[in-house]
């Protein structure tokens, strides 16, 4: 074989070895497989359960329904007054008098006077009948009659006025003068109140007024009452009235609820209480959810609000518009867009886009 023939068979010998480490490369295991992006974990809350109602409990001061400052309406010395706190009264019944000696004389006196002008215009009449004294003269007696009956009137009331009598039944909370004193007109006697039915208010915020009124036409409209001083009992309390006008130095609103007096426990004014309204809604009302503020996430381009909801058959996560509430201590509720049982992510969800494939990190279960 000659020279140039060798090197021929050499060259096509060398080309098959020069390609087979690229051909070889090209079948590694890394290029032969599909590279996949890491699952991202996610932690997920559980809704358990859609709150048709919600509960809040409120501060509440306990006042009498009824609650007066007795005081006579004229000055005197206290000559009866024997009443002592914590004593029970009926209406109509006397509280205390004031010596009642001078408005007794001048009584006496305008009845007298009373008297004689009502004989003086008896014959006055006859007179005039029989023309023996002019119409003017008539007319002045008759003036002079009418004016002294006035004056016995007032006379009567002014003896009245050295009585002080119950307006009502109920309970003497204060005595603010002792017997024999002088008391001046309008000076406060006695504190009279009636704890047979308590006056329970709270103030609630402007956000719930506002709708306050559509729970409080419900026949299921619930509040019940809890005092301090009785560990687990609670009072029915039924709605009263409320302010339309804002309590000063707050952005709040009182309503008033009425309480009546158990038989066999004694609740008196002024006892630390709270008191809890079931704020029930009607059908059409959407019920709502609590759930975590760190689920709630909010596009930039539209600005709608979506929580992602976790599929358990795929693995991932779709976004799901929400209409959102009110703020609490909880959470956040939510009014609608979501169900009982969904899953959804409650951190991270700025991260995640829709068909994202996730796993649970962990869940927690929703109140």
């Amino acid at each position: 074989m000659t020279m140039i023939s060798y090197r021929l068979l050499s060259s096509a010998m060398l080309v098959p070895v020069l390609l087979l480490p690229a051909l070889l490369s090209g079948c590694t295991p890394a290029e032969s497989s599909v590279q996949t992006s890491p699952i991202r974990p996610v932690k997920l809350f559980e809704v358990v359960q859609l709150n048709g109602d919600s509960f809040r409990t409120f501060p509440a001061r306990v006042a009498a329904n009824s609650r007066a400052e007795l005081s006579f309406r004229i000055s005197g010395q206290l000559t009866e007054l024997a009443l002592v706190e914590g004593q029970r009264v009926t209406e109509g019944s006397l509280l205390a008098k004031l010596d009642d000696r001078d408005a007794h004389n001048n009584l006496m006196t305008r009845e007298a006077e009373h008297e004689l002008l009502a004989a003086d215009f008896k014959r006055k009449v006859e007179l005039l009948n029989r023309k023996l004294i002019s119409q003017s003269e008539f007319d002045n007696t008759q003036a002079q009659l009418k004016s002294a009956k006035a004056a016995l009137a007032a006379a009567r009331d002014q003896l009245s006025y050295t009585r002080l009598t119950a307006p009502f039944s109920g309970t003497i909370a204060k005595r603010l003068v002792d017997n024999h004193q002088i008391v001046q007109a309008n000076q406060g006697v006695l504190t009279l109140q009636n704890n047979n039915l308590l006056d329970v208010s709270i103030q609630v915020p402007e956000a719930m007024a506002a709708s306050l009124n559509e729970y409080i036409k419900q026949q299921n409209f619930i509040a019940k009452v809890r005092f301090s001083a009785l560990a687990g009992m609670e009072f029915d309390a039924k709605f009263k009235e409320y302010s339309t006008q804002v309590t000063p130095g707050t952005q709040a609103y009182e309503v008033v609820f009425s309480l009546p007096q158990p038989e066999d426990i004694q609740l008196l004014p002024g006892m630390s209480a709270e008191l809890t309204l079931a704020l029930v809604k009607t059908p059409d009302q959407t019920a709502s959810a609590i759930v975590p503020v760190t689920a709630i996430d909010k596009r930039d381009q539209d600005g709608r609000v979506q929580v992602w909801v976790y599929q358990t058959q795929s693995g991932e996560v779709k976004p799901t518009a929400v209409t959102l509430g009110r703020v609490t201590t909880e959470g956040i509720e939510v009014l609608g867009g979501i169900n009982k049982g969904d899953l959804i992510v409650s951190a991270g969800v700025s991260q995640l886009s829709n068909g994202m494939k996730v796993k649970p990190l962990r869940w927690q279960r929703g109140v």
